[in-house]
């Protein structure tokens, strides 16, 4: 039987809620394990770096050792693409690598002017591609994830993309709606019903002229049994980050609101059982696989959803999925 071809991908980031966790333990150190991991099997996985704590950290001395794995990751064969949080804009420094944020006004890039959005945006690009090509002059950063899956409207950011050379987006979370302003703000509720396709001026209006791509992240559908079973079990593990995140807790109703019989789950191996995970995906019919990750979030379970992908799929650069 063919192995399902998938591609790894992590956001590359702190915490960023009211402590962003400490840098060597909540980044450096599981990021290390994993390239440690994925060297072992000779998988290669793509990072969205994100750029908006870069900027902030320019000029530290922590910047150094960020910027060196960065550039590890390119040395080892592995792709980097453009993640950016905003509102680290607005982040508090409270001690040695470790920041915390008060203030959510700049969650998503949809909140700053046309002239600010196009100035961040094209900063970030910039310092990015600087540290890449430092090893590697030859590669092009062009791939992006919207930080909180957030790239809503995209029409504000068509053109910017065009300038800076994006053009594989990896944002849509298909079927699924967040609406916890001014945090996160999405609606990917009417995504086309396929992994990839171009698209012009919206993520979710296919356009075979478009000069986008969307390469959507991989949903799949938990029973309300095993999904109670796998907040159970995932109580007992520990995660590699100590810090906290920007999500808002949710109050009992609202939670009552979203209880279904079958409730959409991320391909990943944050907050997902071993077992569980073998369990559905095992069923998952789309021609390619999208997995998301967080190094922060992962724990001595999320290794072993790691090793078992490298060992049963066939682990693919996303530049193998390229539209002609």
């Amino acid at each position: 039987m063919d192995k399902k071809n998938i591609i790894l991908t992590y956001d590359y980031e702190l915490f960023l809620g009211s402590d962003s966790g400490d840098l060597y333990k909540s980044l450096i150190e599981p990021t290390n394990k994993i390239l440690i991991l994925l060297k072992k099997y000779n998988s290669k996985g793509l990072f969205f770096i994100d750029t908006t704590f870069l900027i902030v950290i320019e000029n530290m001395e922590c910047f150094s050792t960020v910027k060196q794995q960065i550039q590890k990751m390119i040395q080892e064969g592995h792709d980097i693409g453009l993640h950016l949080h905003p509102h680290w804009r607005d982040s508090l420094l409270v001690d040695t690598c470790r920041w915390k944020f008060n203030n959510y006004e700049h969650f998503r890039l949809d909140s700053f002017s046309d002239e600010l959005l196009s100035k961040v945006v094209e900063e970030n690009y910039s310092l990015l591609s600087s540290i890449v090509s430092e090893v590697n002059t030859n590669y092009i950063i062009d791939t992006f994830r919207a930080g909180g899956w957030s790239i809503q409207p995209f029409d504000r950011l068509r053109e910017i993309f065009l300038k800076i050379g994006i053009k594989y987006d990896f944002s849509v979370l298909p079927n699924i709606s967040d609406d916890d302003r001014p945090r996160h703000f999405y609606n990917y509720k009417n995504s086309p019903n396929k992994s990839i396709w171009r698209f012009r001026d919206d993520v979710l209006v296919e356009n075979k002229n478009g000069e986008f791509i969307e390469v959507s992240n991989s949903v799949f559908y938990m029973n309300i049994v095993d999904l109670m079973k796998n907040r159970r079990l995932i109580k007992n593990y520990i995660i590699s980050g100590d810090g906290k995140g920007a999500g808002k807790k949710k109050s009992f109703f609202e939670q009552l609101k979203r209880v279904k019989w079958n409730v959409p789950q991320i391909v990943s191996s944050d907050f997902l059982d071993f077992d569980i995970f073998k369990k559905y995906i095992k069923d998952y019919n789309k021609n390619i696989i999208i997995y998301v990750a967080h190094p922060k979030l992962f724990s001595k379970n999320s290794f072993n959803i790691l090793e078992y992908i490298c060992q049963n799929f066939d682990v693919i650069k996303y530049e193998e999925i390229k539209f002609k």
